[in-house]
């Protein structure tokens, strides 16, 4: 059985998605398609923009996003058979136009909306994010209790990532670092899914309400649930609760081993979800599609 699982932020370099442009008329148009929808050429921000423009929130999410879905385009033709979808945070939007829910056009509006109310919420309550090793889950979450921080993603048995008030960080990242943690500062806006984000959960209800969601063809597996959904009312609370939820990675990975899938095909910019998968179980097989090179070989393998 198979799984196709898409990245959330931070899979971003400057440059993603140039090669399958340069190679693929269908990357081109469909880069084209999603330029007209913005008003804006997101392709020129991905190809050679600023590092500092892929880092806004807004920006990133689009670019993520837009190379992902050109990228499982392109593997479409190949019947590549898919039993379950999932992705890390913003990586599950990308599930949505693969499974039939949404339309692009909606999608992109969508995924553009939750940069916007993502980036307003982290402005307004200033915050941040760390990644932590070397930590029990059980010793870090009372830790949380008692400092007041949240558990935002549960990436491995060996990493988590809490969210926290920047004004809270250095005291935060001594009192980790006496537990005998490896504390990380990730570089994003805001704390992401924790309460730090209500705000921004409001405005997408929304955003998603004035949607119309189909039921999925494919079973998306939820990082608020960990568990895998088709219909249409739960899809769209499941993403909404993930604004403000932690992040199940490690229980989405399992779920789908458990249900008999055994190659995990990594779709859109670098090599981030291998990485962690690795550390979830290190005899999972993944597949990475990110350029021409990596389309082709998909001919050498069966299915």
């Amino acid at each position: 059985m198979n799984s196709i699982i898409f990245p959330g932020q931070g899979a971003q370099y400057i440059g993603m998605g140039k090669n399958l442009y340069d190679n693929f008329s269908k990357a081109r148009d469909m880069f084209s398609s999603i330029n007209d929808i913005l008003g804006f050429d997101l392709s020129k921000k991905c190809f050679s923009g600023q590092e500092s423009e892929l880092k806004d929130t807004a920006t990133q999410q689009l670019a993520i996003l837009a190379v992902s879905l050109i990228a499982f385009e392109l593997i479409k033709d190949k019947n590549v058979s898919i039993d379950y979808l999932s992705g890390l945070s913003l990586g599950e939007y990308s599930c949505l136009y693969v499974s039939d829910v949404i339309s692009l056009k909606d999608l992109v509006v969508l995924v553009r909306e939750r940069g916007l109310a993502m980036q307003k919420a982290a402005i307004e309550n200033p915050s941040t994010m760390f990644a932590v090793m070397n930590i029990e889950k059980d010793i870090l979450d009372d830790i949380a209790k008692k400092e007041g921080f949240y558990i935002s993603n549960l990436n491995s048995a060996k990493q988590t990532v809490v969210s926290l008030s920047i004004d809270d960080k250095d005291k935060i990242k001594n009192v980790l670092a006496g537990e005998g943690a490896r504390v990380v500062e990730l570089e994003v806006s805001g704390g992401f899914h924790s309460p730090f984000m209500n705000n921004a959960k409001d405005t997408l209800t929304k955003v998603i309400e004035a949607i119309v969601f189909k039921d999925a063809k494919i079973p998306i597996v939820s990082n608020f649930t960990g568990k895998a959904h088709t219909k249409n009312e739960e899809i769209k609370f499941n993403l909404l609760e993930q604004l403000v939820s932690p992040v199940l990675w490690k229980d989405c990975v399992e779920f789908m081993i458990a249900k008999g899938v055994n190659c995990f095909y990594e779709v859109g910019p670098s090599k981030v979800l291998k990485g962690l998968m690795r550390k979830i179980n290190s005899d999972l097989k993944v597949i990475n599609i990110e350029t021409k090179e990596d389309i082709d070989k998909l001919l050498d393998l069966s299915f």
